[in-house]
């Protein structure tokens, strides 16, 4: 099994909430899988990140992964365990209901604030754009701008096309910061959500909770409102540093190492790896589950040469159709009528032939 997400930034595994989700339910429960940081949307058969290859099919989105991966004996992390020795489907049920009011209250705005603020959404593209390859990077972020639309129009009656006037937001602003302040009262007194290990809310938390603080946007209402209350803050940075300390990534820090050094990978060990090998300028982490973590340097496999040239050869020609579609639309190219069948000029007859002899 392999999965395929976003590269990270700003110390991040990767720079998708879901993606981040993903990765940190898989270290939280032993998953035994390969992950590919160089994933490319359009491979994904809904068009977005992370999808997974099993069996030798496509398996896209955190909920069809998850449960295919607990159909293969891979369950939840923390299932087995309570915090007070309960019973362990009333541990579920709470864990469910926690997921459900943060899906409720904290998803509808960070999507809007991403996808849908008039101020955000071009640096939210451009982020984007950076990890997808070219020409694929033009399309697949309008995925994410049209699944924001929809929550839009369905929770809050408006379209992100009409005008800024009638984007009402303020329940959703309200419904997110009321659902930080009770993760935060959550997390007063306990490393983690529920007990002293982390479930899969855990999980939920750290996707939204990571992007949240790290990204930086013009309008981002939520990542002042996380700065305010330092138990989150601890609480991403501890996840990110005792999970992903080596598998976050920093494009300027890559950078500055690679031109002094030439080249630099990034992996990532949890507390219980024991073991890694490298091989080709590759180099994988594998811990006591033998879980796998790519360093992100690993090519995804439809993105081979013969891909590439697919892709090239797809890029002339939608270059090609545009040029030639504002050619004819401003009137630069005219196209040949039924009636002028043939390559050739036709002039009016004037039929006064006769006037010029006499």
């Amino acid at each position: 099994m392999e999965i395929f997400v976003y590269r990270g930034e700003w110390g991040l595994p990767s720079i998708d909430f879901e993606c981040n989700r993903l990765l940190a339910y898989l270290k939280f429960s032993g998953a035994k899988v390969t992950v590919n940081f160089n994933g490319n949307p359009f491979s994904s058969p809904n068009g977005m990140l992370p999808y997974m290859i099993a069996d030798g099919k496509k398996i896209a989105g955190y909920g069809r992964i998850v449960e295919h991966l607990s159909a293969a004996v891979t369950g939840p992390p923390n299932t087995n365990r309570t915090a007070n020795g309960g019973d362990e489907s009333q541990h579920a049920t709470r864990i469910n209901g926690h997921m459900q009011y943060v899906q409720e209250n904290l998803h509808p705005y960070v999507m809007y604030m991403l996808w849908g603020d008039p101020k955000n959404v071009d640096t939210t593209r451009t982020v984007y754009a950076k990890r997808i390859p070219i020409p694929f990077n033009f399309y697949c972020p309008r995925k994410y701008v049209l699944r924001t639309n929809d929550i839009t129009q369905s929770l809050a009656g408006f379209s992100l096309e009409d005008s800024i006037e009638f984007h009402d937001v303020s329940e959703f602003q309200h419904n997110a910061k009321t659902c930080l302040n009770w993760i935060a009262t959550k997390l007063e007194d306990s490393r983690w959500f529920v007990g002293d290990q982390p479930t899969e809310v855990d999980a939920m938390l750290y996707g939204y909770l990571s992007v949240l603080l790290k990204l930086t946007l013009p309008n981002n209402v939520l990542q002042n409102h996380i700065r305010q209350c330092p138990k989150l803050m601890q609480y991403v940075d501890r996840t990110t540093t005792t999970y992903f300390a080596k598998e976050g990534f920093n494009s300027f820090t890559a950078t500055r190492s690679s031109n002094g050094s030439g080249s630099q990978q990034k992996s990532t060990e949890t507390p219980n790896d024991s073991s890694s090998s490298s091989a080709g300028g590759e180099r994988s982490e594998k811990s006591g589950n033998d879980a796998k973590f790519h360093t992100g340097q690993q090519q995804d496999p439809d993105d081979g040469p013969k891909e590439r040239r697919k892709r090239y050869i797809l890029s002339g020609l939608v270059a090609t159709v545009a040029m030639v579609g504002f050619a004819v639309l401003n009137g630069i190219l005219t196209l040949p009528s039924e009636g002028n069948r043939g390559n050739f000029v036709q002039y009016d007859d004037p039929g006064d032939y006769d006037d010029d002899d006499n």
